[in-house]
């Protein structure tokens, strides 16, 4: 079978490129029928602008919608669920500018997060026994996912499958951190509807994605109605080997569809015009004044756990805070190092992830040693676990240790 993905590089306005886009692919009203309710999930995951690469823009969106119209839809509404729990989606939106957007548009907007959810289950799942969904992604006749290109330290990239997250309940939202963030953005997309994705590339972000890391003028809008050929066209437009990609090739498992080059058939500008490739969300081993890090290399690629760590240490180290911690300690990677120093009197040992359970269940009696659940956790879930020991509290204004991806 062969899927179709348009690539177009945008020339003049956002609104050409993506009508361009999905021209390719028969147009909106080949997705979207007369008198249609159409849920639109974009990116919306902080108070951050889509000139940083982080977020959905809004010229990208505006064009979604007037599109949407124009082929018949009878009802348009913006659903997400912003993983920067304190601030509420809702003052994202304002922040972003989307609620007057909405507003002038005309279309409904919906904190995905104060929603009800449906808890899924499904045999054809590769990895969680459920999922808890918002209840709206049944509620409308057409989903249209508009995910952001970004490098990702869990899943290498973060498109469509990564994007659908934003449906998640909050709780899900964590447990798919605690848990295997690569296998679980599969599940989650076998248990939604099937969706269309047209990828706002017009500014990404390459680095220590998802929101760390630094912008790219790529310039392009990606289209298709099948997740795993879109996600497996941008793989390669940006540098990544979608085989090598995990999530990919469990989606692929799934039945979700084909990464193979000779499966997707790419409409518009051939990858090879625009191939960028962009820096991984590797981050380089840092120090920190004070903190000791004992790390080894994993026999597979994983770089999770430093990525959290070096988001978490960044964000403590801006607020001044960095000297409070003199004297910690963290493990990663499933180490189990011989010359672990002893812990002085007030001393604490950090176990990051779940690859350092084993050395942390030898020693959990022992005074100062705490773990971290997750694969990778958070670098949210990370920062308040250090704070909390420590009992140094993050500043209200530190808005951006708040956001959950």
């Amino acid at each position: 079978m062969s899927y179709q993905v348009s690539v177009v590089k945008k020339t003049d306005s956002a609104d050409r490129a993506v009508r361009q886009a999905m021209e390719l692919l028969g147009g909106m009203s080949a997705f979207v029928k007369p008198g249609q309710s159409v849920l639109l999930k974009p990116n919306f995951t902080g108070p951050l602008s889509s000139d940083d690469g982080a977020v959905t823009s809004a010229p990208v969106l505006e064009s979604i919608i007037a599109q949407v119209r124009e082929a018949g839809a009878s009802k348009v509404d913006i659903v997400e669920g912003s993983g920067a729990f304190h601030l509420g989606t809702k003052k994202i939106y304002d922040i972003l500018g989307v609620t007057e957007l909405a507003q002038r548009c005309g279309v409904g907007l919906y904190d995905a997060n104060e929603l009800e959810f449906r808890r899924v289950k499904s045999p054809d799942f590769c990895f969680l026994e459920y999922v808890d969904v918002c209840e709206a992604a049944w509620q409308y006749d057409v989903i249209i996912n508009i995910p952001v290109i970004k490098t990702h330290p869990l899943t290498e990239i973060t498109v469509a499958y990564k994007n659908m997250n934003g449906l998640l309940s909050p709780v899900d939202k964590r447990r798919f951190h605690d848990l295997n963030m690569r296998k679980a953005v599969v599940d989650l997309t076998t248990a939604l509807p099937s969706y269309l994705t047209i990828v706002d590339g017009i500014t990404a972000m390459e680095g220590l994605g998802p929101l760390e890391g630094t912008p790219v003028d790529l310039g392009l809008i990606v289209a298709g109605g099948n997740p795993l050929a879109v996600d497996a066209t941008v793989a390669r437009i940006i540098g990544f080997q979608p085989e090598k990609i995990d999530y990919i090739r469990y989606a692929a498992e799934a039945g979700h569809g084909s990464w193979h080059e000779e499966d997707i058939q790419v409409l518009g500008t051939p990858i090879q015009e625009v191939y960028r490739p962009f820096k991984t969300a590797e981050p380089q081993s840092r120090h920190y004044d004070g903190v000791e890090i004992f790390e080894q290399e994993m026999p597979q690629k994983c770089y999770g756990c430093r990525a959290v760590l070096t988001i978490a240490m960044t964000r403590i180290r801006e607020c001044g805070h960095l000297p409070g911690f003199k004297g910690m300690k963290v493990l990663l990677n499933g180490s189990n190092p011989e010359d672990m120093p002893e812990r002085g009197e007030g001393e604490h040992l950090f176990c990051l992830g779940n690859c350092t359970k084993e050395y942390y269940d030898a020693h959990k009696d022992e005074p100062g040693i705490h773990f971290i659940l997750g694969c990778a956790p958070s670098g949210l879930t990370t920062e308040e676990s250090f704070r909390e020991v420590y009992g140094i509290p993050r500043p209200s204004e530190h808005v951006k240790g708040h956001v959950e991806e």
